[in-house]
């Protein structure tokens, strides 16, 4: 085996770049803006520009490889190539005028996921090109099997040229104490990974493309692969979900959420196998394989329908999002797979072809993922709303008026008169429906329900935030959500307990101790389960414990040599869970928390802080008091 020159090498670089010179290029231009973010992204103020022409300049790279690959397939002359290269270009100048830019920094989610799909479907382009108006099957298989193993070629190839660098690099930090800053590890990679490894794939793409149809020899090594490692893999997988199949049927326990993704996986991976045995199935000694294709997707149907199950019952509990909407078009898509193999056809162009199509039509319109999970989460939320008689009319009943001089700290008297209409369940439904709003779709669809201008009051909000007021929540969804009455925390509920935790509205209170002549705190004491809590304190040569006992009923004791004072707060706590509809609460009043008793020598005086409670079938048991305690000597 020749080793290759270097003047051989050097000549193979060049014909691809002559080959592929816009790829290429478009891979350094996305590399020098990655390393640049990473040595300056302290200094520039808004990221999202130079991330949207990395981005675009990554997604070029499998977009100027399909017009290259185009323009060699159909033998472009100059001005057509020209034409192809202006059309790629002009489609990187769309897509990234769709993403958030300078002004757009919130909501930034769907323009992402958008690029997801654009760039999925590129590279499906890259393997469909070349033979998408022509039936070469065969030159069709021989080609995405050159694509696969040059992929496999390029990574493993950047594997060891990174690690290889990465070693050299720690070899001369620790011999000559070289100073490395971490950053030029990434760098590397990137380097690596982003343009070494893109040469290296296009440097191996063949030239000519008609000549693929002609060739009947098919690797062994890929064979061996597919039928000792992929097929049993295939095996053993199908073997566990017919196995979670079975005990669905004897334990009438309906599908997790998560065997979705378990047969979509085993499904592509099976779709992947038999792809790759293809050409094979041709083959006399190897005919069981036409027989095991087919013979798959039958023993699919079952599992999909399983699928399909799993998918709708969290439609049908929770509505649609982008994610179930993405796995129920998948379920859709392998359906179809199914139905077209099992129906004997045997066109695989179909399989690529016909999921970058479905790629492209849920990306836009009314029937997209996108307006179709909008919606059913805005449906789900007004639904929720209207039963509960919060949304009356279109609008939000109790609507807090919010006290725009207090900001950045939200303030309104009249906030939170909705706490306590929904069900624990129901209220965690709607912050999530609200949080998923804000996360991928913004408010436009439910801003009209508000009295107020919502988004006003969240960018003065945000205007007026400085270090000193930076434990305010600053998000939009706390706005939205507080806006509707309700508290934007999650009721943290399941079948035995829930934590009830009340405090007191002291935010600004400066405490007083008039008309008494000490005062002792007790801070955030957790009571456990053998220690139940001693606070002691000396005062006028007399030593005194404040202690609790759950039992009979909850109260706290005060105690010295000669006096005893007992404070009923089992009486307190009842009062508390009766007047807030055993919610928790945060701004309660001083005088709702105070605990009073006395006798001829001492006035005695406890003002909570706070509260946290467990409650469970058996009772309620004090987690955790803290607070002050003011003394008087008459």
């Amino acid at each position: 085996m020749r080793i290759p020159s270097v003047n051989y090498l050097m000549a193979h670089a060049k014909n691809s770049f002559l080959r592929f010179p816009l790829t290429i290029l478009a891979s350094l231009i996305a590399v020098v803006i990655g390393i640049y973010l990473i040595e300056c992204h302290k200094d520039i103020t808004n990221l999202l520009p130079y991330i949207n022409v990395m981005l675009c300049m990554s997604l070029g790279i499998p977009l100027y490889f399909c017009a290259a690959i185009l323009s060699i397939k159909k033998k472009f002359d100059r001005k057509k190539i020209l034409y192809v290269n202006l059309l790629a270009t002009l489609l990187l100048v769309v897509i990234y005028f769709t993403l958030p830019g300078a002004e757009s920094t919130h909501n930034t989610t769907l323009p992402y996921i958008k690029y997801g799909l654009y760039n999925a479907t590129c590279h499906l382009l890259v393997s469909i090109i070349p033979f998408a108006f022509s039936k070469q099957l065969n030159g069709f298989w021989h080609y995405n099997k050159a694509l696969f193993l040059r992929i496999l070629l390029s990574i493993l190839y950047s594997g060891f040229i990174y690690v290889g660098l990465i070693l050299a690099l720690t070899a001369l930090k620790l011999l000559f104490d070289v100073s490395i800053h971490e950053e030029l590890y990434v760098e590397i990679w990137i380097v690596t990974i982003g343009f070494f490894n893109t040469w290296f794939f296009v440097s191996g793409i063949p030239d000519d493309f008609d000549q693929l149809d002609t060739i009947y020899e098919y690797p062994k090594g890929l064979k061996i692969f597919s039928q000792y490692v992929l097929l049993p893999l295939l095996g053993l997988y199908l073997l566990i979900l017919y196995s979670y199949g079975g005990k669905i049927l004897i334990t009438s326990n309906w599908p997790k959420g998560i065997v979705a993704y378990l047969i979509i996986f085993v499904s592509i991976l099976g779709i992947l196998t038999f792809l790759l045995l293809h050409p094979y199935g041709n083959l006399k000694e190897s005919s069981w394989i036409k027989k095991s294709s087919r013979g798959y997707y039958f023993v699919l149907i079952p599992l999909l329908v399983l699928l399909f199950i799993a998918i709708f019952m969290r439609i049908n509990d929770y509505g649609i999002t982008i994610n179930r909407y993405a796995i129920l078009v998948l379920a859709i898509w392998i359906a179809i797979v199914c139905l077209y193999t099992a129906l004997g056809k045997t066109n695989i162009k179909f399989i690529p072809t016909s999921l970058a199509i479905v790629l492209i039509l849920v990306s836009f319109g009314p029937w997209g993922m996108f307006s179709v999970s909008e919606r059913s989460q805005v449906n789900r939320l007004k639904t929720i709303l209207e039963q509960s008689k919060i949304l009356v009319n279109g609008k939000i009943k109790n609507e807090p008026i919010w006290v725009k001089d207090s900001l950045p700290r939200l303030y309104a008297s009249n906030e939170f008169k909705n706490e306590g209409v929904l069900t624990d369940t129901l209220h965690n439904e709607v912050k999530s429906i609200v949080e998923y709003l804000d996360d991928h779709h913004g408010y436009a669809s439910i801003r009209s329900w508000y009295q107020q201008d919502i988004d006003a009051i969240v960018i003065l909000k945000q205007s007026k935030k400085d270090t000193a007021s930076a434990y305010y929540y600053d998000t939009e969804s706390d706005v939205y959500m507080r806006s509707l009455g309700l508290k934007n925390e999650w009721s943290y509920i399941d079948k035995h307990n829930r934590f009830l935790r009340f405090n007191r509205n002291d935010e600004t209170r400066i405490t007083e101790i008039s008309g008494y002549d000490y005062l002792v705190s007790f801070d955030q004491y957790v009571f456990g389960l053998k220690d139940r809590g001693v606070t002691n304190f000396h005062l006028n040569q007399t030593d005194f414990a404040l202690t609790y006992a759950d039992k009979p009923i909850a109260k706290l004791t005060l105690k010295s040599k000669n006096d005893t004072f007992q404070f009923a707060l089992h009486d307190l706590i009842e009062k508390l869970k009766s007047k807030y509809n055993h919610l928790s609460n945060s701004e309660l009043p001083v005088a709702e928390m105070t605990l009073r008793a006395s006798n001829a020598v001492y006035e005695v005086k406890i003002e909570l802080q706070s509260i946290e409670i467990e409650s469970n079938k058996k009772g309620d048991a004090i987690r955790s008091l803290t607070g002050n305690i003011f003394i008087k000597k008459r």
